[in-house]
């Protein structure tokens, strides 16, 4: 029997070691997106001796266990508690890495599909920082026309109520229902921001705030941005805030890699932004479910 209980923010560095463990660079189950998007998504988690489980039962389904060494117990409880409901049990998020390992041990028993819509973006830090070469020669003429339009700076936050405001302003301007959830989310982030980890910057020009952007270590060597904001009609914003955050985060983590910049969703704006900026590595996500 699995003894499920919400996610706490003293499960941060449990959480932390075995998202480590799992070295997958994924952004889904870093403690921040499972604390933050807890009440959004319902999760509900619980450890093994090597694992984390995580469960969303609104949907019927469980993250592949995260964490490292063998899986076999962290699945054979997850199959015991599906079948005990009269379900087959369907996993989510798994990636190359995960089904190398799944794979040898359960592969003729579950059907895999691709997940194409929570793959994740994962960018280089010299990619971000220096936008080098031709393919991004069009990211350097929007930030040259952001730098033509007025003085401007980035600011680390350290005033909470600055960026509370900004994204007030944000979601207003946007007035979209659909993004009530992911408001909820931004200010679980603002109510515990420095027990999450998070850093957050703010872009000005003309003394005016503009872009937002806020993100945290996902592991050792990834840094995971949650949530990119910039005012409509300011030309540039959304290149100057990535750029200008994916430096500040650079000099304050030498020892970071790379960036995942997380999911489209499958909107088709969004993946047409995060491909112009050509991924390092899409990290792939797949759907197991048994047979």
């Amino acid at each position: 029997m699995i003894n499920w209980r919400e996610v706490e923010l003293k499960d941060k560095a449990a959480v932390d070691a075995l998202i480590c463990a799992s070295g997958c660079h994924g952004a889904d189950y870093g403690f921040a997106n499972l604390y933050i998007w807890r009440k959004a998504y319902r999760t509900m988690i619980s450890f093994t001796e090597n694992r984390l489980l995580v469960s969303m039962p609104d949907w019927n389904v469980y993250a592949y266990p995260k964490g490292g060494g063998d899986p076999r117990a962290s699945v054979e409880l997850l199959l015991e508690e599906a079948h005990a409901k009269g379900e087959k049990l369907l996993l989510r998020g798994l990636t190359d890495k995960t089904l190398a390992e799944f794979l040898p041990l359960y592969g003729d028993r579950f059907e895999i599909t691709e997940d194409r819509d929570n793959a994740d973006y994962i960018y280089s830090k010299q990619k971000l920082c220096d936008l080098p070469g031709r393919h991004l020669a069009s990211k350097r003429n929007h930030i040259h026309k952001f730098e033509k339009n007025g003085e401007w700076e980035l600011q680390k936050i350290g005033d909470i109520e600055a960026a509370r405001e900004f994204i007030a302003e944000f979601y207003k301007e946007k007035n979209d229902p659909d993004l009530a959830a992911e408001s909820e989310a931004i200010n679980e982030m603002f109510e515990h921001f420095d027990d999450l980890g998070f850093r957050a910057a703010l872009l000005y020009q003309k003394g005016r705030p503009v872009a937002f952007s806020a993100g945290t270590k996902l592991d050792n060597e990834v840094f995971d941005v949650h949530f990119e904001k910039a005012l409509p009609g300011v030309d540039g914003a959304y290149t100057m805030i990535n750029r200008e955050f994916a430096r500040m985060i650079a000099a304050e983590f030498p020892d970071i890699e790379a960036f995942n910049r997380e999911e489209d969703m499958g909107l088709e704006g969004l993946r047409k932004a995060k491909e112009s900026y050509h991924p390092d590595v899409l990290l792939m996500k797949y759907f197991a479910k048994e047979k």
